[in-house]
């Protein structure tokens, strides 16, 4: 197979394609646009009030958390603390910010989430605590079905906390608490 002097010209010239009234553009170029377009297209609303309108989960969020007596005991807060929420597009969920209390390090929380309705969802992440040696001592499991309205995410949830002996893993007890979240969205201000 031979190779003429036209091709190899004709290869190093720059990639152009004509559009638009004849007008030469770069590859490069034109592939640039169309990836702004297309990931401007995904732009989301990111107003409290956009987000209500729209039933938007996506994004951070800032949970004040409330661990209370379980039904049908009277309603008692055992304690309040403040976490954050992150919901990504597909069902991921990375949850952090609240005490390792009793532990000394906790671990980010991990998990899913879904719509089950307009606007009610239903949330499930997990996160480990740690003692001073750096070893696992219990494994929280929060379930949550909070509902968004007016731009405030707000609902019911439970957690299960396995508690284990440090030296060997093995289970000491399992307790069963719920809790109350009301969570804001993180977004510019307008």
């Amino acid at each position: 197979m031979s190779i003429s002097a036209s091709t190899l010209t004709h290869k190093n010239k720059p990639l152009t394609r004509r559009i638009f009234n004849g007008r030469s553009v770069r590859f490069r170029t034109l592939f640039l646009i169309l990836m702004t377009l297309i990931l401007a297209s995904f732009v989301r609303p990111t107003s409290v009030k956009a987000q209500a309108e729209d039933s938007g989960l996506e994004g951070t969020w800032l949970n004040d958390v409330k661990i209370v007596a379980c039904a049908p005991a009277p309603p008692i807060v055992f304690a309040r603390f403040q976490s954050m929420s992150t919901y990504m597009r597909g069902g991921t969920l990375i949850e952090g910010g609240s005490p390792p209390a009793p532990a000394v390090s906790r671990s980010a929380g991990h998990g899913i989430w879904e719509r089950t309705g307009g606007h009610t969802f239903r949330v499930f992440f997990r996160f480990h605590t740690f003692d001073s040696l750096g070893r696992l001592v219990s494994i929280f499991e929060v379930t949550s079905n909070p509902s968004l309205v007016n731009g405030e995410l707000s609902g019911p949830g439970t957690a299960t906390i396995t508690n284990l002996n440090p030296n060997d893993g093995t289970v000491i007890n399992v307790i069963d608490v719920c809790n109350v979240a009301t969570s804001r969205p993180v977004v510019f201000q307008d």
